[in-house]
C-alpha cells in the first residue's frame, strides 16, 4: 500500500501495508488519535487503496486508474467531520442503503469521521450493521479516543491509534504544504502543537499560532503577577476561540516545562518564550512549576471533554494563579 503524504507513523503502515497489500481489508477500522494526527488523511488513503482498480501497480493506490482519478467515487460515502453529531437517523439510512451492491469496485467503502459525535442511539444502531455487514461493506472511523466509543463498537473494529509525527519526518510535509514558512517556524509551530502535523497546518495557516506567540509570554508573566486582572483581560481574545485556547495551553506547558529545566541547570528550550520560562524559573520553585504543569493538563483534559469556554477560562485563571501560589 501506498501512504501519500501520510507522514510517521510507521509501524502502522507496515501493519496496514501487509494487510492490504495481501487483499485483506478490514471490514471495520477504527483511527484513533489527537486532533491533526492524520486521521481523516489515512482513512482516505485506505478507501481509496480498497477502491483502485489497478491490478499490475504493486501497491494500491495506484494513482493512475479510473477509479483513483475520481475526485468523488460513487462506491465512497463520508459522514461527520463537520462540527455536528451523528444522528441516529443518519446512522438508520446509512444502514438501510448498507446492503446495495457497489456501483464499479470490489467495496463500498463508509467513512465515519468524528465518531465519537454518535450518540448512544447512533452507535447503537450502528452495531446491528457492524455485527453482520455484507463482504463489499467497509467502515473507517475516526475518533479521538476510542473510550467515547461503546464497548460493543470497539470491539467489532480493529483499533489503530495515531501518534504525532517526530520533526524529521514531519518537516517535508509541513515544508510543501507552506513552502512560504521559514523552516524555524515550522520547527517552532511543530513543537507547539506537539507534532501535531493537521494543527500545524491549520495553526500556522489561520493565524492562531501568531496569536499564541503573543499571548504565551504575557500570560506566564500575568500568572505571577501582583493582581489576577491582567490573567483575566488576556484571557478575553479565547472566549470564542477554542482552537486558540488549546494552543495557549500547549505553549503554557512548554514554558513551565522549560522553566522546570531552568530550575535545575537545564539548557533545553521548547517553549516558544524562553524568556518568560527563565523568569518563571527564578521566580517559582520546582513544586510551584510542578503544580502549574499539573493544572495545564487538567486544563487540557477539561478541554477535550467539550467543557464550556467561559467556565473553562474562569477555571484557567483560578488554577493557574493557585498553582503559582499567588
Amino acid at each position: 500500500m501506498q501512504f501519500g503524504d501520510f507522514a510517521g507513523n510507521e509501524p502502522i503502515k507496515r501493519q496496514l501495508a501487509a494487510e492490504i497489500d495481501a487483499g485483506h481489508f478490514p471490514h471495520a477500522l477504527l483511527l484513533e488519535g489527537a486532533a491533526g494526527t492524520g486521521r481523516r488523511t489515512l482513512a482516505r488513503q485506505i478507501a481509496r487503496a480498497a477502491l483502485c482498480r489497478s491490478g499490475e501497480h504493486p501497491a494500491r493506490p495506484c494513482g493512475v486508474c479510473a477509479a483513483c482519478q475520481k475526485s468523488a467515487h460513487p462506491d465512497l460515502t463520508e459522514l461527520g467531520g463537520d462540527g455536528t453529531a451523528l444522528s441516529v437517523d443518519t446512522i438508520r439510512r446509512l444502514r438501510e442503503d448498507a446492503f446495495l451492491l457497489p456501483n464499479e469496485s470490489a467495496y463500498r467503502v463508509v467513512i465515519l469521521a468524528e465518531a465519537q459525535t454518535m450518540t448512544p442511539q447512533a452507535q447503537n444502531a450502528l452495531l446491528k450493521i457492524l455485527e453482520e455487514p455484507p463482504a463489499y461493506l467497509l467502515f473507517i472511523l475516526t475518533c479521538d479516543k476510542r473510550t467515547s466509543l461503546l464497548e460493543t463498537i470497539r470491539s467489532r473494529c480493529v483499533c489503530l491509534a495515531l501518534s504525532p509525527v517526530e520533526w524529521d519526518l514531519a518537516a517535508p510535509v509541513l515544508a510543501a504544504r507552506l513552502p512560504r514558512v521559514p523552516e524555524e517556524e515550522l520547527r517552532r509551530a511543530h513543537s507547539l502543537f506537539g507534532g501535531c502535523i493537521g494543527q500545524v497546518i491549520d495553526g500556522v495557516s489561520d493565524g492562531t499560532f501568531r496569536q499564541v506567540l503573543e499571548l504565551v509570554p504575557r500570560m506566564a508573566a500575568a500568572v505571577v503577577a501582583p493582581s489576577e486582572l491582567e490573567l483575566l483581560r488576556l484571557t478575553g481574545p479565547l472566549e470564542k476561540e477554542k482552537q486558540l485556547t488549546a494552543g495557549v495551553l500547549a505553549g503554557l506547558m512548554l514554558v513551565f516545562r522549560d522553566a522546570l529545566i531552568h530550575k535545575y541547570g537545564g539548557a533545553t528550550a521548547l517553549s516558544t518564550a524562553p524568556e518568560a520560562a527563565r523568569q518563571l524559573a527564578a521566580r517559582l520553585t520546582g513544586a510551584r512549576l510542578t503544580a502549574l504543569m499539573e493544572q495545564v493538563e487538567q486544563l487540557q483534559n477539561a478541554l477535550t471533554r467539550n467543557m464550556n469556554n467561559t467556565l473553562l477560562l474562569t477555571r484557567l485563571c483560578a488554577c493557574l494563579r493557585q498553582g503559582a501560589g499567588m
